[in-house]
């Protein structure tokens, strides 16, 4: 299936309702673009006809009840049509259909997590199947984000404390270029590791989920049987780690560029703020605060990404990191991929 195009103004529309809110908004802009060249014609003309001249002086106009009324009520008609027609439209998009696909989200500094029904989940990455309706059950870990995918034409905030929802269906599958999901809120300062904003072939930011400006995540548009295949078998290895020396490795790599832990973690040995460097792990014995130690190896490293609060290593009392979620294979991934780190 061919992708959407984008218009002059908007991206592409992928998703059912689309078409309506593309609608409104040209309603709107043409409104606008008439509204304005009719004041400033009609300026412009009584500028010119009511210049002032020589042995001429201005007279007052009177008044024109029937103009008042007029001008005051003429306008109501378009603005009761666009009140009528976008409630509509907002309520089919807060209302979803009963056999909506059900996915949690989990907003947090800086990265996205989606959780299945299957219980798989994905880190900044999302796959999704086309023609399904899909609802989102989002939450944030700790301030209010955004959820914004302009193709899909959504957007709902992600407040701490409370679950809010909204859903969507993608009407055509986006094949190898995903469409990008965006924080929409300004969710915090930059912080933590910096580094060149390089791109990758499919124009997403290499090094993203490092800050607020680069929470990003890719949504993937499947049909049902590859969505189908994803709910039994798991997220599968990247293509291109399939063949590399190390796959494990490799796939543990791009995890770790694309899941926020670059936010926090080098891999560089002289850089070990504001969290431990990763190229400082592996076979070393770390040091606990208020006591205790354990050799860098497959299990501690394990334990540090699904309980993070279990053992802090001494001096790293101020990041206060949140439980990710990965898969077993995931997780054997990111090991393979700090033992390669090792010197």
């Amino acid at each position: 299936m061919t992708r959407p195009q984008a218009s002059l103004q908007l991206p592409p529309q992928m998703s059912t309702f689309g078409a309506d809110y593309d609608y409104l908004y040209n309603v709107i802009y043409w409104m606008s673009v008439v509204s304005f060249l009719l004041i400033v014609g009609f300026m412009l003309v009584y500028v010119w006809k009511y210049r002032r001249r020589p042995g001429l002086k201005a007279q007052p106009t009177g008044h024109s009840t029937l103009m008042e009324i007029v001008w005051t009520f003429l306008p109501m008609i378009p603005l009761a049509y666009l009140f009528i027609t976008g409630f509509d439209h907002y309520m089919d998009m807060r209302i979803a259909p009963t056999d909506s696909l059900e996915i949690r989200v989990i907003a947090k500094q800086w990265s996205w997590d989606f959780i299945h029904p299957n219980g798989t989940t994905q880190t900044n990455q999302l796959m999704i199947p086309a023609h399904r309706p899909v609802k989102m059950i989002m939450s944030s870990y700790d301030v209010i984000h955004a959820f914004y995918v302009p193709e899909f034409r959504v957007k709902r905030d992600v407040v701490p404390g409370m679950y809010s929802t909204m859903w969507f269906e993608a009407t055509s599958e986006t094949g190898n270029r995903p469409v990008t999901l965006f924080c929409a809120e300004y969710c915090g300062a930059p912080h933590g590791i910096t580094a060149p904003a390089e791109r990758d072939p499919d124009h997403m930011i290499d090094n993203q989920n490092s800050n607020h400006s680069t929470m990003l995540a890719r949504i993937n548009v499947v049909s049902a049987a590859r969505y189908a295949r994803f709910e039994a078998e798991g997220e599968p290895m990247p293509h291109e780690c399939e063949t590399a020396p190390n796959p494990g490795a490799c796939w543990g790599e791009k995890l770790y560029r694309n899941s926020g832990c670059t936010a926090c973690h080098s891999t560089d040995p002289a850089v070990t703020r504001p969290g431990p460097s990763w190229a400082n792990i592996w076979g070393q014995t770390r040091t606990f605060e208020g006591g205790g130690s354990q050799e860098g190896d497959e299990n501690y490293i394990r334990q540090s990404i699904l309980e993070p609060q279990a053992h802090i290593v001494a001096g790293y009392t101020s990041p206060s990191m949140p439980a990710a979620r990965f898969s077993d294979r995931q997780i054997d991934g990111i090991v393979a991929y700090i033992r390669s780190l090792r010197h």
